[in-house]
Order: structure tokens, then sequence, then C-alpha cells
């Protein structure tokens, strides 16, 4: 039977806790109790027992054979810091699921003597999944494959470090205030001569111009095919939250420290589309082919060379 000790004790930590009482406590894990790094918290009661802190933590570890399952939004903190006094890490609660720590991918498991190429997002195709040198950065997942990252944190990596990174469909996602502080990051962590591709929704393209939702000047307000919702505040729960073109796409580009920059795939204004000749060497691209084809084109693809 494995002790175990929660760090956290918030809502993610009962429901921790509760799981693992669940999934075999008194059988599979000995529940010991609650860790927390608020003073406000330590020595009081939870579950009939004291909430510990990490001295408390280091000092049992001399006495006892004891994992962490960490509970907190804070969890890249407390895994230092638990790392740091050597105290063994059992899984992180993620979404309500328990990944094993062991089992997970992250930014200090990364070997970045060979070449590591980085994915903004869930992997959603076999393609990318194929790479073993290749690692998704997800808000949702944690696991073998996925590095739970949001883009617009630092990256906890050295400079010129990465050997490719590619965006597919995320920065649209996240507010455009903060697209070129995160392209900012990115070009810090790519080596020299790497390239970052980047794949965006088109809002040139006929179809994404024709679905979209604009107010009386044209001007584009929501897209109910990128999710989310729409609002009087605008656009939440994980829609697009701007709407790239062409032109849009440029100027961010052009504040950022990316100096050569090809768009490969575009529309105009007008709603011409414009192909270049590419391949998937800087980064499979699922929703536009790397061949001539009578597909209806409706993203773009620029690659940002380092």
């Amino acid at each position: 039977m494995k002790n175990i000790i929660v760090f956290g004790y918030g809502l993610d930590g009962v429901q921790a806790y509760l799981r693992l009482e669940e999934q075999g406590g008194g059988v599979k894990y000995n529940l010991i109790g609650f860790a927390d790094n608020s003073l406000a918290k330590q020595g009081k009661i939870a579950f009939e027992k004291p909430i510990k802190s990490l001295d408390d933590l280091e000092a049992l570890n001399q006495k006892l054979s004891f994992s962490v399952v960490i509970a907190s939004s804070k969890w890249m903190t407390i895994k230092k810091q638990l790392e740091e006094r050597k105290i063994e890490i059992y899984g992180i609660m993620i979404n309500s699921k328990l990944q094993k720590y062991d089992e997970v991918a992250c930014f200090d498991k990364l070997d970045c003597s060979k070449p590591v190429f980085l994915y903004a997002g869930d992997i959603a195709d076999e393609i990318h999944m194929a790479n073993d040198n290749l690692f998704g950065l997800s808000i949702t997942k944690m696991d073998a494959k996925h590095i739970f990252h949001d883009i617009t944190w630092k990256y906890p990596l050295p400079d010129e470090s990465i050997y490719a990174y590619q965006a597919e469909d995320v920065l649209e996602h996240i507010e455009i205030e903060k697209v070129v502080p995160a392209l900012n990051e990115i070009y810090r962590i790519l080596r020299k001569g790497s390239v970052l591709r980047i794949c965006l929704p088109d809002y040139n393209s006929p179809h994404l111009s024709r679905v979209s939702l604009k107010d009386d000047t044209g001007k584009i307000l929501f897209d109910p095919t990128g999710g989310g919702e729409l609002s009087l505040f605008g656009v939440g729960s994980g829609g697009h939250v701007w709407f790239p073109t062409y032109h849009l796409v440029k100027e961010l580009l052009e504040k950022s420290s990316f100096n050569e920059v090809d768009f490969i795939c575009y529309h105009t204004v007008k709603g011409e589309l414009v192909k270049k000749k590419f391949d998937y060497l800087n980064g499979y691209v699922n929703r536009v082919s790397d061949i001539q084809d009578n597909q209806e084109i409706y993203s773009m693809i620029v690659d940002c060379k380092k």
C-alpha cells in the first residue's frame, strides 16, 4: 500500500483525495492527509488530520516513505519545491484526472541535445503523433505526448533549445495583445535557422467570410465554427477572439522578433487564394494539402525563420 499526501487543500485537492479514496483507499492507498503552502491552512485540521507544510514534509520524509499527489493550479511551482527537497511525486491531478508523474511529458524531461519539436495544441492526427521527438502543448492534457502548458506562459527552457515549433489553429484563441509576446518567447527558444510554422483560419477566405457574423460595417464579430459563445462582452468559452487576415497577421509579425517571414498560403482582401509550393518538413498541416487539389482552403500558413 502506497502512502499518499495530497498537496493543495482546495476544491481540486478535496476532489483528488475523495477520488483516491474511491480508487483504493485502505487497500491501494494510505491517505496520510494534506499539505499546503498557505499559512492560513497549515496546522488546521482537514479529514481529521493536520495540514502539513513543506518543512513538515521534509521532516516526515526522513521517517516515512510516501509520495505526493499535487492537486493545485500552481502545480509547476509545487513540483519544483518538492524536487528541491527530494520528495517523491506520485502524480498530478489535471482536469480531475490523476496523471502519474513518471508517465507524463514535461519540459525538464526533454533531451534538447536531440532535435525536439513542439506543437501548440492537442495532437489530433497520426502524423504528429508518430513523431517521437514531437510534443504537444496543451491546456487540457498531460500525458506521454502532451506537456501541460499555456502558450502565453514563459517556457522553462534555455535559449535556442528547440529544433522546430508549430502553432496550428491556436493563436486565434488567445487575446491579440498576447500574440506578439507569445511569438517572441517562441523565437527565444528556437535554434538559429529553425522555423516556426503558423497555421491560422483565414477570414479573407470566401468560406469563413460567409459563415461569420458581422456588424453593419462588415467587421467580423463571431465565427460559430470556431467554437465558443458570443456575449455582449465578446467571444468567450474558448472560441476565436480575433480573426486573422493576411494584413493583420503581417502587422503582428512585423512587431515580433521574427524578421524572415514567408506567407505560403493566404487569401487577398478580394478573397483570391495565393498558395505557394511547400512541403511538410516544417510541420504537417491538417487543413491544407501540400499538393494541388480541389479542396476548398480557408486556412493561412506562414513560416517564420529565426
